[in-house]
């Protein structure tokens, strides 16, 4: 009973996790009081129990939500005195960190704030209690189709504001007994980043050993994400049992004598408690990752179990672990790492648990199982969440975790202990580096394989609840009826039905990317991208992240071609990200850019429709923004018309030089400044939607107060990035245009609410 109680509580809290909407909450509480009475009566304490761990969740919510920064006052700058809490992480020319602001200032602050600084003039260090000036928004990311939603990471990390860098106003105190830990952890990764001479090689070390991930590069981490093999950087049961284990036996051979003082403690107790001491110093260590959490709680039971003498089911270590994670953290359970972690450990028992007795091939064909059945298991989650099948998983694991496991893992380790002993640990890093080069060339030779690695498209929710039934199916303990039927379940989920896009159609899709621009152009199989969204132009930006989203580059489908609008890093960052899948010859820029320019007069075909370009004519100078490229896109379902960033200047101009420029779908220049959309050009355009990329909480107010009132009184309605996420917009003979956006697509209590379509 106890047990079947636990894991109606677990489930009422998991399912919750899934509402769409929050309910009151002295709704939640009088609900949780009824329950509380109602779990008096045997016959239902079970429900009972689902309904408290639903309540439980969501009354966490209704809390976190209610600590968060108000949207009236985002942009706001206030000065706060706080603890640098965590690893700061170096991005490019930023600096990241989290805040947890000290008692006594005159408003009311979130308990904990992610926040930037762009190029920091100050070292940071976990524990130093500093004031800045920040200018604080609510926490807050962006919408994209197939993309990770970050509203919900940021609330099950419980970040209640995200803030700016405006101003250093000085160190109140440096380090302290605040973040002692983490100074340590901090102090390490610098050491393994100075003592190793290969990059690559520093980044999977500090990632390793201590959950930091900050300098991985985007060729590395895609390698792993293609391999299959980045679940090895989350520090779980296998970092965890081996330092559980090397300090248990140390431990037991050491102060085994101390049983023959001290009545009740054997060798074994000693063992366990040493081991179940050094894993937690090891979890700190770490960050408190979730996966490590969950193996240290699953260790510590299983340690109990053994010094009591009693045995307990694998199962039951694992509900116990989930419990007390949803005890401490429900909001953990919004998560990614949360179902990837827990899913992953039920999955082998699951597969496991009812089959007694050494498979064959020893502990070779027990990992070629093991393998076998995360693939099948986890394929669910791998398809519908990340949208990737990937075949080379089981090759590239089988040669990593034995390389990962038995040599690169004990070194460094050790060399982490060398280090904060204060010995030297050159040695035992260098021969870890070794391990690392053998693992990264046999990774990079199956990473080359064609077959290893597919972009799928995702088939929504349904199909991956029936997937992961049919792959709990086919892995389902000997005895399990019709094991075929899993294959069938799995098929809506690996072969959704594509939605065809008919030829005498357009569909133009603008991504959120905050202060940028990516617009997609489709007309049957053909698609035509209109900037490229930002970065920094050598693969760190948008369009490769969002690639998946948009479907470019799975089953062979690439690009008709790119046109760079404007110079702007915001629009051209992700052009080496774009150059590989366009043909040769079908890249225009704006003159001064590197490339071939853009000239009015120019046409490409798209589909059944026609790419017209406007703007800028034959001989004109550079003229930054006004040089940016104007394109004109018709055919039988309307037009749409994208300004790049030019102002009522050349609006005049255009109005004198073209005939027509009435459309349908109009999209803003410049995110929607104020210096474009004049009136008369509104009037002759008659746009029924205006389309803007703008961040969520733009800095320059765009789109602009001025531009809104005068789509107004031109009687187009606006849409924005900034307001509801990714837009798409449909153009179809003898219909009007359809839009609809991913927050009104998106269903979720933690997403902003705002009138999207």
């Amino acid at each position: 009973m106890l047990w079947g109680i636990g894991l109606a509580f677990a489930g009422g809290a998991l399912l919750a996790a899934a509402s769409p909407v929050l309910p009151d909450g002295r709704l939640l509480l009088a609900g949780a009081g009824a329950l509380l009475l109602a779990a008096g009566c045997r016959r239902l304490r079970i429900a009972a129990a689902f309904g408290l761990g639903a309540c439980w969740f969501l009354l966490h919510a209704h809390w976190q939500i209610g600590l968060q920064w108000p949207e009236q006052r985002a942009g706001e700058v206030v000065r706060v005195t706080a603890v640098v809490s965590g690893l700061p992480e170096q991005q490019g020319q930023n600096l990241r960190f989290q805040l947890r602001p000290l008692a006594g200032h005159d408003l009311v602050l979130p308990a904990r704030i992610e926040a930037s600084w762009f190029r920091p003039g100050e070292y940071l260090q976990p524990g130093d209690i500093r004031e800045f000036d920040l200018r604080l928004q609510p926490p807050h990311g962006r919408l994209n189709p197939g993309a990770p939603d970050r509203y919900r990471h940021l609330l099950s990390q419980r970040i209640g504001a995200s803030a700016t860098v405006v101003a250093h106003i000085r160190l109140v105190e440096r380090g302290g007994w605040r973040g002692r830990v983490d100074r340590l952890r901090q102090y390490l990764a610098e050491r393994l980043q100075a003592e190793t001479t290969r990059l690559d090689t520093a980044a999977l070390f500090r990632a390793l050993g201590l959950a930091d991930r900050s300098a991985m590069g985007p060729e590395l981490s895609g390698l792993l994400r293609q391999t299959g093999t980045a679940h090895l950087l989350a520090i779980s049961g296998l970092h965890v049992g081996m330092v559980a284990g090397l300090f248990g036996l140390l431990g037991g051979l050491v102060l085994g004598p101390l049983s023959a003082a001290l009545p009740g403690l054997d060798r074994r107790r000693t063992g366990i408690l040493c081991g179940l001491l050094a894993a937690g110093a090891y979890a700190s260590l770490a960050g408190w990752t979730l996966p490590t959490l969950r193996a240290l709680i699953m260790l510590a039971v299983g340690g109990l179990a053994l010094s009591l003498r009693r045995g307990i089911r694998p199962a039951h270590a694992l509900l116990l672990a989930l419990l007390a994670v949803l005890l401490l953290d429900p909001l953990s359970a919004l998560a990614v790492g949360f179902w990837l972690s827990f899913g992953a450990v039920a999955v082998l028992i699951w597969a496991f648990a009812w089959r007694p007795g050494k498979p064959m091939g020893g502990w070779i064909g027990a990992l070629l199982v093991a393998q076998l059945v995360l693939a099948v298991g986890l394929l669910p989650l791998n398809v519908g969440i990340f949208q990737q099948l990937i075949p080379a998983a089981l090759p590239a694991n089988l040669w990593a975790i034995p390389l990962v496991g038995l040599w690169i893992l004990p070194l460094l380790l050790m060399a982490l202990l060398l280090m904060t002993m204060g010995l030297p640990a050159a040695l035992v890093l260098d021969l870890a580096g070794q391990g690392v080069d053998v693992l990264l060339w046999g990774l990079g030779w199956i990473d080359g394989l064609a077959w290893g690695y597919h972009r799928v498209a995702s088939g929504g929710l349904v199909a991956m609840i029936l997937a992961g039934v049919g792959a709990l199916w086919l892995i389902a303990p000997p005895g399990w009826p019709a094991r075929w039927l899993g294959v069938l379940l799995l098929l809506p989920l690996l072969f959704p039905r594509a939605a065809v896009l008919s030829e005498d159609a357009l569909r133009l899709t603008m991504l959120d990317v905050g202060d940028g621009q990516l617009v997609l152009l489709e007309s049957g199989d053909q698609r035509l991208l209109y900037d490229t969204g930002p970065g920094d132009g050598e693969g760190r930006d948008s369009l490769s992240r969002l690639l998946p989203g948009m479907g470019i580059g799975m089953a062979g489908q690439g690009l008709e071609g790119v046109i760079l609008a404007r110079r702007h890093r915001g629009h051209s960052g992700g052009l080496a990200s774009a150059e590989s899948l366009a043909p040769p010859g079908r890249i225009r820029v704006p003159p001064g850019a590197d490339g071939e320019p853009c000239v009015a007069g120019e046409e490409w075909a798209l589909g059944t429709y026609r790419v017209h370009f406007l703007h800028p004519s034959p001989g004109l100078p550079p003229l930054d923004d006004n040089s940016a490229c104007v394109v004109r896109v018709a055919g039988p379902g309307g037009t749409v018309l994208l300004m790049g960033g030019v102002d009522a200047q050349v609006e005049r101009r255009l109005l004198l030089e073209q005939a027509d420029l009435s459309a349908e779908v109009l999209v803003l220049g410049a995110g929607g400044h104020r210096r474009g959309g004049g009136a008369e050009f509104l009037t002759a355009v008659q746009p029924a939607w205006a389309l803007a990329s703008a961040a969520r909480f733009d800095r320059f107010g765009r789109p602009h107060e001025e531009l809104r009132t005068r789509l107004a009184r031109a009687g187009s309605q606006l849409v924005s990035t900034g307001d509801c996420g990714a837009i798409v917009v449909e153009l179809r003979p003898g219909r009007e245009p359809e839009l609809r956006t991913e927050l009104g697509h998106r269903r979720g209590f933690w997403l902003p609410r705002h009138d999207c379509r």
